[in-house]
């Protein structure tokens, strides 16, 4: 297979994402896990720091033991409920803080790689 014929790798959750807005429309809540899903493949690829802070890096926590999970499943542990497990019982105010940085510095790196505006993958 040579690049030309290289299929982008967020092509599949991209996909996903226009299938469900298709069915569900695109205001309606059913899509969030696609739209989710696509955005950290986007995440991963364009803003590869930031996202490794938020999809990967353990909560700062003051005290030892027990899950420490991450900002991705503390912020969207409402599409993603599975990943309720991976969090402590209690979350801390200057963990939500931390995280709502990390948040800040991915929304800016995606929004300067036009990710949220339109859809990449949407793009003619």
């Amino acid at each position: 297979m040579n690049s030309s014929q290289r299929r982008h790798p967020c092509t599949p959750p991209s996909l996903k994402r226009q299938e469900c807005h298709m069915m569900h429309g695109i205001q309606n809540e059913e899509c969030v896990r696609e739209e989710l899903t696509e955005k950290r493949c986007f995440a991963e690829l364009l803003c590869k720091r930031e996202a490794m802070n938020f999809y990967r890096e353990p909560l700062p926590r003051k005290r030892q033991g027990g899950p420490k999970g991450s900002c991705s499943a503390l912020v969207e542990k409402f599409a993603f409920p599975e990943n309720e497990l991976a969090l402590p019982d209690t979350v801390q105010k200057s963990e939500r803080e931390h995280c709502r940085g990390i948040v800040h510095d991915l929304a800016k790196c995606l929004s300067k790689h036009g990710v949220g505006r339109t859809n990449l993958m949407d793009r003619p």
